[in-house]
């Protein structure tokens, strides 16, 4: 405890899954800076508790509060005994690859079985129980005809929740950024450590970066909004560009070289092939760890992910939450948390070379 009083909660609860991800810890964060108390649902992985532990600072006393709970997707009862605790449930849980091994793997379950089959089960355990709100989180460009399997399967489960659970909030983010987000940073990566970057699409896709904290407060807000009930949304960051413009900028930030290289498709498929099922991934020195560059991101590439809400008078946006667009963080507002360790340069002092 780091607060000599008890916690000020006001009276909501929520459950909520996949808080251990890249958007479920500031889900769960915001869930705890706006005092509510919270069940946190986590996997052992391998044995080890470590997972349950980045969530652990918050709600310890000051405000909100956690209970932790070990569960596993496929135990009907041990979710059951969490949703019943609960009026609220939100839904973070997803797999951008498939295991790459069935021992000690990321997951031991399909990637179709954790996007579309789980919030399926989740949604209709959600209404036995008599939950009262439940939010799923979806992707912006979730398509059934899409190239993406995981685009595909987000609409799958964009269904399959509407089926079980009429009234759900749907939240649709673009490209999430945050301290460890799997995506830009594999970029800042690149850039420090290999000189040269390698781009798909001769780096023309349209992204529109939005940062996790403001996706998160919206989330945490939809539970109490009864308009946003059966309603989806399609949340952006404030600004577009392509892949091109951040990495210019990011080199420019970094006081490292801009210097891209395009890769013919075929390549791509190739380097994808290999570092989705190299040896080193699936656990020959020190364990699995599924890779953020594989062949369904490689197809993402070629798809622009912006959201427009405002083609469908139905799609909620921003404002609906009661967050106005000025308030969202840029991408280089909250660049400087990451950056630090791909930098050439001091980027956190003033004498920076490109500061």
């Amino acid at each position: 405890r780091s607060g000599g009083a008890e916690a000020a909660t006001m009276g909501v609860n929520v459950a909520t899954f996949g808080c251990t991800g890249v958007l479920g810890h500031h889900v769960h964060a915001q869930c705890v800076y706006h005092n509510y108390t919270n069940i946190v649902p986590f996997r052992f992985r391998a044995g080890v508790v470590t997972s349950g532990r980045i969530v652990r600072s918050l709600g310890d006393g000051t405000c909100g509060q956690n209970f932790e709970t070990d569960y596993e997707i496929d135990k009907e009862f041990v979710v059951k005994s969490i949703i019943e605790k609960v009026d609220n449930v939100i839904n973070c849980v997803g797999a951008w690859q498939e295991p790459a091994v069935y021992e000690n793997s990321q997951s031991w379950f399909s990637m179709e079985g954790i996007n579309v089959e789980w919030p399926r089960m989740l949604a209709r355990w959600c209404k036995e129980m008599g939950v009262l709100r439940f939010v799923h989180v979806s992707m912006a460009g979730a398509d059934l005809n899409s190239p993406s399997k995981l685009l595909r399967q987000k609409a799958m489960s964009e269904i399959a929740v509407l089926e079980e659970f009429p009234t759900v909030t749907i939240i649709r983010p673009t490209e999430v950024f945050a301290e460890i987000d799997h995506v830009f940073e594999k970029y800042f990566k690149a850039q420090k450590y290999w000189k040269v970057c390698p781009v798909a699409n001769r780096g023309e896709r349209i992204i529109q970066p939005v940062f996790a904290g403001d996706v998160a407060e919206a989330i945490c807000r939809a539970i109490l909004l009864d308009h946003t009930e059966g309603r989806i949304a399609e949340l952006g960051g404030p600004i577009r560009f392509t892949t091109n413009d951040l990495l210019r900028w990011c080199a420019e930030c970094n006081g490292t070289n801009h210097l891209t290289m395009h890769w013919p498709k075929w390549l791509w498929k190739m380097a994808c092939a290999w570092n989705e099922r190299g040896i080193l991934h699936r656990g020959a020195v020190i364990g699995t760890k599924a890779p953020s560059w594989n062949k369904d991101w490689l197809e993402r590439q070629f798809i622009d992910c912006t959201a427009t809400p405002e083609r469908d008078p139905n799609l909620l946006d921003w404002e609906d939450f009661g967050i106005p667009k000025e308030d969202l963080f840029r991408i280089e507002e909250k660049y400087y948390v990451t950056s630090g360790m791909w930098s050439n340069d001091r980027v956190f002092l003033d004498y920076g070379r490109q500061l």
